[in-house]
């Protein structure tokens, strides 16, 4: 997991970038997210579990996602930017292939491509200070209460540059480490309002990006399916010998 860039000791730098399709994936509708809006999966049953390797920072790496669809799982960029393999393991224990399918660096996000997993499209709602809740089934920390302490905008430099894009977050009392990024931020509605993407050095607290911005990736996704460009491993970039 990365942390991220505060004006006070104890964070560093998030890295992002811009917008790359990579590949086709069926319609997502997005789940009404107003009072009427039923909420028919536990969140524990979307948790899955990410094992990368490739070039960089996809190099032998764990981390989290979150299944948002019957085929769809929904994670951060910088865990599988130049992966050539992604492994999902399921919460039944089932270890899947994966590919990516679309990917937001400015955002940190991205969407694989997975085998049916059966599950209904996630349920997304807004949150406040004081809003309440888990993280459903991080890799390393596994499900974690929180409370949301601010909700946030947060300009962080990007994954393959040096630009600064603006995210909108939240701020969350909650306590999580490496391998907990891309973990879904679930309120006591089970609803999703947010995907876990940092932690500070002394893991006292947690940044995730806010529905909003998910809810127009996945918009955005689903609507464009061009192929830009892949973002290829270079071996020179490798942390793992023999990449």
């Amino acid at each position: 997991m990365w942390s991220i860039l505060r004006n006070h000791p104890g964070y560093h730098a998030l890295w992002l970038a811009a917008l790359l399709l990579v590949g086709g994936c069926g319609p997502i509708q997005l789940v009404d997210t107003r009072a009427g809006s039923d909420p028919t999966v536990d969140p524990s049953l979307r948790a899955v579990r990410l094992d990368t390797s490739g070039c960089g920072f996809a190099s032998g790496r764990i981390g989290s996602g979150v299944a948002v669809g019957d085929e769809l799982i929904l994670t951060v960029a910088h865990l599988v930017a130049r992966a050539d393999d992604i492994e999902i393991t399921l919460t039944s224990g089932d270890v899947v292939n994966a590919h990516v399918t679309a990917i937001d660096l400015e955002k940190d996000l991205a969407l694989l491509l997975v085998p049916s997993t059966g599950l209904d499209d996630v349920s997304l709602a807004s949150a406040r200070i004081g809003t309440a809740g888990f993280i459903e089934g991080g890799a390393a920390s596994g499900t974690v209460p929180f409370t949301v302490r601010a909700a946030v905008s947060l300009s962080i430099e990007e994954i393959l540059g040096s630009d600064r894009f603006t995210r909108l977050g939240y701020e969350l009392d909650a306590r999580t480490t490496t391998g907990d990024s891309g973990a879904g931020v679930f309120n006591t509605e089970d609803r999703l309002i947010g995907l876990v993407f940092a932690t500070g050095k002394d893991g006292a607290a947690t940044w995730a990006t806010a529905s909003t911005e998910i809810a127009r990736f996945l918009t955005r996704a689903t609507s464009d399916r061009s192929q830009i460009r892949a973002i290829a491993c270079d071996p020179a970039l490798s942390r793992l010998e023999g990449l």
